[in-house]
């Protein structure tokens, strides 16, 4: 495990889920629903959903719910499912009350973050995140409190996109509510105007920081370097997965390969690494 401390801009932020409105009920249930049929292009972006059969799952960035639903009708013995945003754990309770009794003495979900839980260390098996590492700050804390709580050999399964450089990584945040986003905008206009896009769109709310808007901006080189330094080996990396992505995923694959543009073209990233 290479001793070396990773350092980055964006350990000095904290997530606060005061910058995201409450979504409506019918919006976070049209979401979900769109999640869970998307939850199997996911894994197929991993070659196949993983063997969650008899294991201790918690997934990082629950959000509402879809892939921790996923592992436990999977045969999962427990899940634990993790995420800031207060709105989106309630529903994330209710749906499974609701739609999913069958599994519901398996799966729990929490508004926590995994540096408080202390309980689990050394037990859980696999630990599986979609969307999520793109807005981690201080991801080398975040991956030693990953690292703590997985079992020796334990897996951690992780899926996120899109980074900052690449073509809309902001989420798009620099043309907010308009009809049109330009690739590469956030870049070519800078930081200042697309928090203020963002503020001019959420009255009320008074962001000075990309890193506030949950955008930490590291590039591919970043991740491996935490992965790596956190105390983790790469069993396997896909870049810039095609499966139900962009026509244009082609193109950026090609011009990840030109020097200068590989932080560029470099949309997504689906790694599975191991706890050594």
């Amino acid at each position: 495990m290479n001793k070396e401390t990773f350092t980055h801009p964006s350990v000095n932020y904290k997530f606060s889920e005061d910058i995201f409105a409450v979504e409506d009920e019918s919006l976070s249930l049209k979401y979900f629903e769109k999640q869970i049929i998307d939850s199997q292009k996911y894994w197929r972006r991993f070659g196949g959903r993983p063997d969650f059969s008899g294991k201790v799952v918690l997934e990082i960035g629950c959000g509402h719910g879809a892939l921790s639903i996923d592992a436990a009708i999977s045969g999962a013995q427990q899940v634990i499912g993790l995420d800031l945003i207060g709105s989106r754990i309630s529903f994330a309770q209710r749906i499974v009350a609701e739609r999913f009794p069958d599994i519901a003495n398996r799966i729990e979900f929490h508004q926590l973050d995994i540096d408080n839980i202390t309980t689990l260390d050394g037990k859980v098996d696999v630990i599986i995140s979609k969307d999520t590492f793109e807005h981690i700050m201080g991801i080398d804390r975040v991956l030693l409190s990953i690292r703590r709580l997985l079992r020796e050999g334990g897996l951690l399964i992780t899926g996120f996109s899109p980074l900052y450089y690449s073509p809309y990584g902001d989420h798009g945040f620099h043309a907010i509510g308009q009809p049109i986003k330009l690739p590469w905008g956030h870049l070519i206009i800078g930081d200042a105007r697309v928090v203020a896009a963002y503020n001019k769109c959420h009255p009320g709310v008074e962001c000075h920081s990309v890193y506030e808007l949950g955008l930490n901006k590291l590039k591919r080189r970043d991740f491996l370097q935490a992965f790596d330094q956190a105390g983790f080996t790469i069993v396997s990396e896909r870049i810039n997965a095609v499966e139900g992505a962009s026509k244009l995923m082609p193109l950026l694959h090609f011009l990840r390969k030109v020097p200068g543009l590989e932080d560029y073209a470099t949309v997504n990233m689906y790694v599975v690494a191991r706890k050594i």
